[in-house]
């Protein structure tokens, strides 16, 4: 049977459990406290448990009561989520757009469709989340997101996908290194090098990739791991602790001592791919799909 419980009484819990007193939470939510005794009394006999020892000097939460503000806080932060979900629909008369990336926005293909869709479409409601590959596919899935922006060839399966462009691949070197004058690296120039790569997106990606190639000169990459984002990655470079690599439109950023060369062969590539749900009837999507043919046929990847 589930407690009869009011919202107001879980904010005033919240509140005693926060500050550990009755009477500074009475301050903090400018209500007596008598009332704030009241309503913890209520709620305490419809859950049928003590949330609080009561003090002299204070409230302290009982066993039950730490585990109820756990859940409770679990709980509001989904309400808070959903109060902000619902006021993003009303603000987006004209729409909303959800992309998510794998990829910098620093310069290259991802930025001018997202730029140009601004100039174009500015009255559209849009967001761009930025996490790892399972997740965004996930969210994608469920049609909590519009489509996906990362690395890879379009993949046929039960979803619709666009090949955006190809790009180079560079190697992010210290500005003082010997290969910071170079306009080309082959891969048997960086055979030794020590690589710095992250344990988040797209480091496990870049560490495939370096498997791969260096396999092909019969070497195993020297590679150290590191829980950091792309920015904490290339300071890590600018302080001689290795290289990285970059695809082309991640160069548009600029670091600490860091300087970014071509590595591979001289027509050596990666894909960037859009992907999105064939059934998302969303006009701002297609929209957004539109302006990417246009810089698809741009870059060559679409004829």
């Amino acid at each position: 049977m589930r407690a009869s419980v009011e919202l107001r009484q879980i904010s005033f819990f919240i509140a005693v459990s926060e500050t550990g007193s009755f009477r500074q939470a009475a301050n903090r939510l400018n209500v007596g406290q008598s009332a704030i005794s009241r309503s913890i009394q209520k709620l305490e006999d419809a859950l049928g448990v003590s949330l609080f020892e009561r003090r002299p000097n204070g409230a302290r939460l009982t066993n039950a009561g730490g585990r109820f503000a756990t859940n409770v806080r679990a709980i509001l932060e989904s309400l808070d989520t959903a109060i902000e979900a619902a006021r993003a629909a009303g603000v987006a008369e004209n729409g909303q757009l959800k992309i998510g990336i794998i990829a910098s926005l620093s310069r290259g293909p991802s930025r001018r469709v997202i730029s140009r869709f601004l100039e174009v479409h500015g009255d559209v409601d849009l967001q761009i989340i930025e996490t790892d590959r399972s997740e965004l596919l996930t969210l994608l899935s469920h049609r909590r997101m519009d489509a996906i922006v990362a690395a890879g060839e379009p993949e046929v399966d039960d979803r619709d996908a666009l090949l955006l462009a190809r790009e180079h691949i560079f190697l992010a070197v210290p500005s003082d290194h010997r290969w910071a004058g170079r306009e080309l690296l082959s891969w048997d120039d960086v055979r030794e090098a020590t690589f710095v790569v992250s344990s988040i997106e797209p480091g496990p990606q870049i560490h495939d990739y370096l498997v791969r190639k260096l396999a092909d000169l019969g070497r195993r990459p020297r590679l150290t791991r590191h829980r950091l984002g792309r920015e904490g990655i290339m300071n890590l470079v600018g302080l001689g602790l290795g290289v990285s690599l970059v695809a082309e439109h991640w160069c548009g950023v600029s670091y600490p001592n860091v300087t970014f060369v071509r590595v591979g062969e001289e027509n050596e590539t990666v894909p960037f791919s859009l992907i999105w749900r064939p059934e998302n009837d969303n006009p701002a999507l297609r929209r957004f799909i539109s302006l990417a043919r246009i810089e698809a046929k741009r870059n060559g990847a679409l004829s």
